[in-house]
């Protein structure tokens, strides 16, 4: 069951990122193949999406190699689901009505923002084993967030472009977009609390059980 579920997230990420992909080089003035592609992964969406994609996907090519058990961590698993909901969160509440998107664009989205993190978060629940999440890992999760931030600024003074409304710094400001980015890291600090608490139940759950079952089979 975790091989096939893990197949198919992998196969529906990479299609979905093949097929954003695919519409934003093709897009009406778009840049060229070389700002097209650095505009492509300078959306936080492509960039969970990725790390979610290959965490389904390189398991089952290099389970016993060190990538393979790098994305098997419980913490690193956490880390790419609180960045997914918080992507899931963020388009339901303030992009999905952004823009027009038909037909293949808005199954590229649906896909990005609903399926792939739905699909991850029944790999987390179902099969990434729980109580093993430290605390600290609430922290270590901002850097990619952080970093992400940071180059969000740069390019965008470099480039004049920004790949969300609520970081344009042209229109808001640098102190507007400040302001949103303390208030997003504020949400992924909320998400990664709250899976860690909820790492922290479901472990103690399954000790018990473990418990309960030698137990009775002692008897």
């Amino acid at each position: 069951m975790k091989t096939t579920l893990r197949a198919i997230a992998a196969a529906t990420g990479f299609f979905a990122l093949a097929l954003q992909f695919w519409l934003e080089i093709h897009i009406p003035r778009a840049p060229g193949l070389f700002k097209s592609t650095v505009n492509f992964f300078s959306y936080f969406t492509i960039l969970a999406n990725c790390a979610a994609a290959l965490a389904m996907l390189v398991p089952l090519i290099a389970q016993d190699r060190g990538p393979g058990r790098y994305v098997s961590q419980p913490s690193v698993r956490t880390a790419i689901a609180a960045y997914l909901i918080v992507v899931g969160i963020t388009y339901l509440m303030f992009l999905r009505y952004v823009g027009d998107d038909q037909g293949l664009e808005r199954v590229a989205d649906q896909l990005m923002h609903y399926v792939t993190p739905v699909l991850f978060m029944i790999d987390w629940i179902a099969f990434v084993p729980k109580g093993r999440v430290p605390w600290t890992m609430i922290g270590t999760s901002l850097i990619p967030p952080l970093a992400y931030g940071i180059w969000t600024m740069v390019h965008g003074a470099v480039a004049n472009w920004y790949p969300y409304p609520f970081v344009n710094a042209t229109k808001l400001g640098h102190h507007g977009v400040l302001m949103n980015m303390a208030g997003f890291l504020g949400a992924f600090v909320a998400v990664a609390l709250a899976l860690v608490v909820v790492d922290r139940i479901l472990g103690s759950i399954q000790r018990r059980g473990i418990v309960e079952a030698d137990q009775q089979g002692s008897r």
